[in-house]
């Protein structure tokens, strides 16, 4: 499979004095090829499921490489749990996260980004980066936490 972001992460390495390694392509083209939230160790096992070869210090430094980069996004969802999910240009969504299971809903809403233009504009501001993150219960934690109370 291939990806046209590849070339862009290639260049940025070369541009800044990094190795391009087969650790690096390997967790490039696995985190490209999944869809939706993914965390560190899943991705990992993922790797390595696949017998590819990479260490769990070297897949953390690069995934903040991919970051760093903007190729990856980070997500803090609660204490110290991080998602990751790779960068397609003009994609953007928001998340709902539920604090009981963890589930991770992602949505568009054209009335919040028409809002964020309007406040930006209203007071002079380049926005450069938006992140909402609405946290609370599923249906179904919602139901079951329900279902247990008299």
């Amino acid at each position: 499979m291939t990806f046209p972001e590849l070339d862009d992460f290639l260049d940025q390495l070369r541009a800044k004095g990094h190795r391009v390694t087969t650790e690096r392509l390997h967790l490039f083209r696995e985190i490209y090829s999944q869809h939706g939230h993914i965390d560190a160790e899943a991705l990992l096992a993922s790797i390595q499921e696949r017998g590819l070869k990479i260490s769990r210090a070297t897949l953390y430094r690069n995934l903040d490489l991919l970051a760093e980069f903007g190729f990856v996004k980070k997500y803090r969802l609660g204490g110290s749990r991080y998602l990751y999910e790779h960068v397609h240009e003009g994609q953007r969504h928001d998340h709902l996260v539920c604090t009981e299971c963890g589930r991770v809903v992602e949505f568009v809403s054209p009335g919040i980004d028409a809002l964020q233009r309007e406040i930006c504009r209203a007071h002079g501001f380049d926005p450069q980066e938006h992140t909402l993150q609405i946290h609370g219960l599923c249906l179904e934690c919602k139901d079951a936490s329900a279902g247990g109370k008299d």
